[in-house]
């Protein structure tokens, strides 16, 4: 059994989601995916030589001001979203394990309880103020089965804001178990088989060429796709094409895929 998180009584919704274990944290609102060539390795690497290289520098205002122009230098402004900031403060946590976080936060390697957030894009305030609409629009209970499966802070990260996803997705799992899914109460084969279904996100072989991995954060992007009428409007799976981004012509062996991967969950999760 997962133990309730100390955090979990302080925000929207009741179910913390941004730094949950010692390989699991969100990094989306700083714009992580926000890059070309995603991967994990290429990002991984970029992350931990921002963290390295911060780890030298002086903690003056100046100084930092200074590292952020030469990692902008560095790993250049050209963004798939051109009008969604990423952070170059964003780096490595490594406490046991290894997990995405701030650099500039209080509680850093460095920083000696001094929060410089307030040098960032976002500001100080930002942490304190803003959550993602995960917080707000996904089931508690769904929002724990995400904490509880995903083990990776890069999946992690691009998995968990996808509300609308993970609703369809969840949701479809719900109506064809014909009962609601207990975070609490996953076998290791059911628990392996929801990992599996949510990693559709990153694995998914029908998007459109030129949409970027993270594309829909923040649910401010338009996600209807002519041309995918091959169910009925609101059911699920059609619902989550849409949310993949699937290609039109796709559409009829992407269903099928889909429709397989859901049965093959709901299978696992049945046995005993």
């Amino acid at each position: 059994m997962m133990p309730m998180l100390p955090e979990d009584e302080q925000v929207r919704g009741g179910v913390y989601l941004c730094q949950t274990g010692q390989c699991v944290s969100c990094g989306s609102c700083c714009g992580l995916y926000n890059v070309r060539g995603l991967s994990r390795e290429g990002l991984r690497a970029v992350l931990d030589e921002r963290t390295r290289a911060f780890a030298s520098v002086p903690r003056t205002i100046d100084a930092i001001l200074a590292f952020e122009q030469e990692r902008l230098t560095l790993e250049g402004c050209d963004y798939p979203i051109p009008d969604f900031h990423h952070c170059v403060f964003v780096g490595l946590i490594r406490d046991g394990g290894e997990r995405v976080g701030c650099l500039l936060h209080p509680l850093a390697d460095g920083n000696a309880g001094v929060d410089w957030r307030g040098l960032s894009f976002y500001g100080g305030a930002a942490c304190k103020l803003f959550f993602c609409p995960t917080y707000d629009r996904l089931e508690a209970r769904w929002k724990r089965l995400v904490r509880r499966v995903i083990d990776d802070w890069f999946a992690y990260g691009l998995i968990i804001p996808e509300h609308r996803l993970l609703a369809a997705l969840l949701g479809a799992v719900e109506a064809r178990l014909g009962r609601e899914l207990d975070p609490d109460a996953l076998s290791p084969d059911g628990r392996a088989a929801l990992a599996e279904l949510l990693r559709v996100k990153l694995d998914w072989p029908l998007r459109g060429p030129d949409t970027p991995l993270a594309w829909n954060f923040f649910s401010t992007r338009r996600t209807e796709r002519p041309g995918l009428d091959a169910v009925q409007p609101g059911d699920p799976l059609l619902q989550a094409l849409c949310e993949l981004d699937t290609l039109p012509e796709h559409a009829v062996p992407a269903l099928a895929r889909l429709d397989e991967l859901l049965n093959r969950t709901v299978s696992a999760l049945s046995r005993k």
